[in-house]
């Protein structure tokens, strides 16, 4: 059920311009927030950028609710790739050219609640608990200099939610290949749970750091039991709408204004992702039931000895969040 409700998308900071590396921290609002949205933008150092290269000028992200860690990533497109699919949009790309010196950005969500704009899920009204959003950048990276940031907050006005998405990125210790288990914390319940793998299927090999994945709770598979990497990889697809080309279109192509759109969207990007999805059509009723029990596991086989990344959104009521 979507309960929708009125709001106010408002300026927190426009053109910020940091003067060095630096971890910036801007206050947020009291009321509801039911998200934020960045945008990244500076001038060209190289052509035939991606959105990652973009988004290597922010080093983390983590937006605290008083003391409640409720969005942590070391990596923005790990974040980017998780809020996105929480919004159901690709993100919005500044300029195109790819050429050199010219302006070039993007503009991507973090999300609390989901469906959008829902009274029944966000971050709630606070005057004791601050909301503050911590930034890490880098004001010259290989691809992008002179930074500026842009970010704006999504406030409800007089809404109660009765919970929020809480958002978080976890590098995984791989030291072999095989079967394993990856513990996951019973705090709250599981909508998303996205990889990262370093090595996926290219060339004449379908190698790929996580072959298969699955979730166990107290012992018993559920919702996903070794599924193969491309399966899951495609469930990247889902929720999705481009704002060019179309998913339909979706390939790995190498970086170039005219591999395959302006400039590449997420085609080199998208292929090193998949997703355990239980938050199908953004509704509670699919959620794993990680809260309280006993074990929950992450079970994958790996094909390549190297750590990768996991990114999970979970379900956390606001009777369980600190106050």
């Amino acid at each position: 059920m979507v309960y929708k409700t009125n709001f106010l998308k408002q300026v927190v900071v426009n053109d910020y311009d940091p003067l060095a590396d630096e971890t910036a921290t801007f206050d947020l609002t009291n009321e509801a927030l039911a998200g934020i949205w960045i945008t990244v933008k500076g001038d060209l150092v190289s052509a035939d950028v991606s959105v990652r290269d973009i988004l290597d000028s922010i080093t983390n992200i983590d937006v605290w609710h008083g003391g409640f860690n409720v969005c942590h990533f070391p990596h923005a497109m790990d974040a980017l790739m998780m809020h996105c699919k929480l919004k159901g949009a690709n993100p919005y790309l500044v300029h195109s050219a790819q050429v050199i010196d010219d302006v070039v950005g993007v503009t991507f969500p973090i999300m609390f609640g989901a469906p959008y704009l829902n009274s029944q899920m966000a971050l709630p009204a606070s005057e004791s608990n601050r909301k503050r959003l911590t930034l890490g950048l880098d004001i010259a990276t290989a691809d992008v200099d002179d930074l500026l940031i842009d970010i704006a907050e999504v406030l409800l006005p007089n809404t109660t939610p009765l919970g929020c998405i809480k958002t978080e990125e976890i590098t995984v210790t791989n030291g072999s290949t095989g079967d394993h288990d990856l513990w996951l914390q019973t705090n709250w319940d599981l909508l998303k749970l996205n990889i990262y793998a370093p090595t996926v299927p290219s060339g004449t090999t379908y190698t790929s750091t996580v072959e298969r994945a699955g979730l166990e709770i107290n012992d018993f598979a559920y919702g996903y039991k070794y599924v193969p990497w491309e399966i899951i990889h495609g469930e990247m697809m889902d929720e999705l709408e481009s704002n060019a080309l179309g998913n339909e279109q979706h390939s790995h192509l190498v970086a170039g204004p005219l591999a395959c759109g302006f400039p590449i969207l997420l085609d080199d990007d998208k292929d090193h992702y998949a997703e355990l999805d239980f938050f199908f059509n953004r509704d509670l009723k699919w959620k794993a039931p990680l809260h309280n029990a006993s074990t929950a596991k992450l079970k994958y086989n790996s094909g390549v000895a190297e750590n990768f990344r996991i990114a999970t959104a979970s379900y956390v009521p606001t009777s369980m969040l600190e106050y």
